[in-house]
């Protein structure tokens, strides 16, 4: 590897999107110092359904950010939809936010900056090795590594943790809507083929998010099998380009070994339906930092299994309950009907339901009132 100059650094982030600048942030929290690399120039789009979960929010206040409310709007809770019925739950622990990736991005930005986080946009990374980070001409020495890179990881490649247990991919796209939101809750329309989120991310404007198995099935094609909210997009302009992105349901084997540490969907991700997927980066940046205060890389790898469990089981059951029609309907019937287990749910699935058991229990309890409904 050639060398023209080199540094000295504790920890480099490679990925400079959301997850990897929140692992940064909370490292300098410790008293590490971090560079972030990325590729990219910021700020850095991504599809996804941009709704924060409160347990999200409290993630990120550990680490010192506050979000700027001017660019972002409160929703209540989840609100699951299928033709004429529906069901809604209100989150136990105060409101989640609406709010465009690029306007997260830049605050995260701002505030890996005021930390004190060296930043190396449109450089990308050329290699690692077990002492030094090659990109910009330069091979910089390194303690630790931290591959925030995303869901097609090269960190993961370079540091032997590409093997997984489970994988499930489905395709996600995105675009947003000049409308008035019509409701303070995320919306969840199931139906087919396929599920559209909806998510109130200003005054005048709607995130709407498809999900489905079919790499060529877009909003346009989808949004027509929704009654309701056909009505209600139908005369709305577009504001953004149509976006699309992987969802992936994966699950690694090890995400943490020698000096390399995986977090974000590089360490393996959740479906995009859950809603998780920048919380579990955030709370993974708590948990990272944390085990590097110690020394510890075993300590965040036993961490993150926990930490992920309970959204990997959730992640499973709604992708189940979205490909088999009866299944779903017989969800929604019992969550009609009985609305307090809807709400139970709810409460697990942020993080307010605990210990971990508590989550377990609350989907068994569904299974066992589905079975008996």
């Amino acid at each position: 590897m050639m060398m023209k100059k080199q540094f000295e650094t504790d920890i480099v982030v490679i990925g400079g999107g959301p997850a990897g600048l929140a692992a940064a942030i909370a490292a300098r929290r410790k008293g590490f110092q971090v560079m972030v690399v990325d590729g990219a120039r910021p700020p850095i789009d991504k599809a996804c359904g941009e709704g924060l979960m409160p347990d999200g929010i409290a993630a990120l206040g550990r680490l010192g950010v506050a979000l700027p409310l001017d660019h972002a709007i409160p929703f209540r809770g989840i609100r699951f939809v299928e033709g004429e019925a529906s069901v809604d739950a209100v989150f136990p622990n105060g409101c989640g936010l609406g709010m465009r990736r690029t306007n997260l991005h830049e605050t995260l930005i701002q505030h890996a900056s005021e930390a004190g986080v060296e930043i190396f946009w449109g450089t990308p990374v050329k290699g690692v090795n077990q002492t030094e980070v090659a990109f910009n001409g330069s091979a910089v020495r390194s303690r630790w590594v931290i591959g925030a890179d995303g869901e097609d990881s090269r960190v993961r490649k370079w540091a032997g943790l590409d093997s997984h247990r489970s994988e499930r991919l489905r395709f996600g796209f995105r675009r947003h809507y000049q409308v008035t939101p019509w409701t303070d809750f995320v919306e969840v329309h199931w139906g087919p083929q396929c599920q559209i989120v909806i998510t109130p991310v200003g005054p005048q404007e709607v995130c709407a998010a498809l999900l489905s198995q079919n790499p060529r099935m877009r909003l346009e094609d989808a949004i027509p099998l929704f009654v309701s909210l056909s009505e209600r997009l139908k005369a709305a302009p577009a504001t953004t380009a149509e976006r699309g992105a992987i969802s992936a349901l994966r699950v690694l084997k090890a995400v943490a070994n020698h000096r390399f540490a995986l977090l974000g969907d590089a360490s393996g991700s959740v479906d995009a339906v859950t809603g998780e997927g920048l919380c579990l980066a955030f709370q993974q940046a708590v948990l990272l930092a944390d085990a590097l205060e110690q020394n510890n890389l075993l300590q965040y790898a036993a961490a993150h299994q926990r930490l992920v469990k309970f959204p990997t089981l959730m992640s499973r059951l709604m992708v189940t309950i979205g490909q088999h029609a009866a299944l779903r309907k017989r969800v929604l019937r019992t969550f009609v009907a009985k609305p307090r287990i809807f709400s139970q749910l709810l409460d697990s699935h942020v993080g307010v339901a605990s210990p971990a058991t508590s989550n377990m229990g609350n989907v068994f309890k569904l299974g066992w009132q589905v079975l008996m409904g």
